[in-house]
């Protein structure tokens, strides 16, 4: 764990001076606004038992808001030392942000802008376990919406809209990428929605990048196809 000293004021208000406290990583990223940033300190720490917030503002100009990091004990890290140290548990308050996905995604699905923003932001607030059955959602809308876009066809669209998400996967999607992806993403997210876990190892974390990718290569696809009209291959002169 890299040696991240903050310093701190206790409950009373008192500050701690010498007795700063340890934590692994400072926030990289605002949980307003979604940058990428290096925080500005705006306040000394707060030491609540077991429990160290962090107050900060947010370096992009665009936003410059301000935020709180949550900080809980580390007891691996933690043993043997005189003082705690703490791990970094999430950044508050959280806001859902619908323009995070292209612009392909979000014309063919704003339905899944919408409810994985949503995901995103229970995520944001602890709650995995509710975050994960809506990142599951998303997909099924997703790759239903996609596979709709696929088809004229209004009773081939019904029964996409009918069927499990797994055999719409399998009946409507082609290519060697992106039925393969969807695959394990839908596997993943049923595991968010199952009393048993059947992929061990997996988390949260790998479901969110599986989806990422099947968002990859649905907006590739939706790219590409354009293409042709709009970039036509020029005249030829005779």
């Amino acid at each position: 764990m890299p040696n991240i000293s903050v310093a701190v004021v206790d409950r009373a208000g008192n500050s701690l001076g010498a007795q700063n406290r340890t934590v692994d990583k400072l926030p990289n990223e605002c949980p307003i606004c979604g940058f990428t940033i290096v925080p500005q300190p705006i306040a000394q720490g707060f030491l609540a038992i077991d429990v160290l917030e962090t107050f900060h503002r947010c370096a992009n100009p665009n936003c410059s808001r301000s935020f709180i990091s949550i900080y809980k004990v580390d007891a691996e890290q933690s043993a043997g030392k005189l003082l705690p140290w703490f791990k970094y548990d999430r950044s508050v308050p959280v806001e859902a942000k619908t323009d995070s996905t292209a612009p392909e995604i979000a014309a063919l699905s704003p339905d899944f802008s919408k409810i994985q923003a949503q995901a995103k932001l229970a995520e944001g607030y602890g709650l995995d376990e509710i975050a994960g059955p809506g990142y599951r959602k998303a997909l099924e809308f997703l790759i239903k919406d996609y596979a709709i876009s696929l088809t004229p066809d209004t009773a081939a669209q019904e029964e996409i809209k009918e069927i499990q998400l797994g055999s719409v996967i399998a009946k409507f999607l082609t290519g060697d990428k992106l039925p393969v992806v969807s695959k394990r993403a839908a596997w993943l997210g049923n595991d968010e929605t199952h009393y048993e876990r059947r992929w061990i190892g997996k988390d949260l974390e790998d479901l969110k990048n599986l989806i990422a990718a099947v968002e990859h290569f649905i907006a590739m696809e939706i790219l590409v196809e354009g293409l042709p009209t709009d970039m036509p291959d020029p005249v030829k002169k005779p």
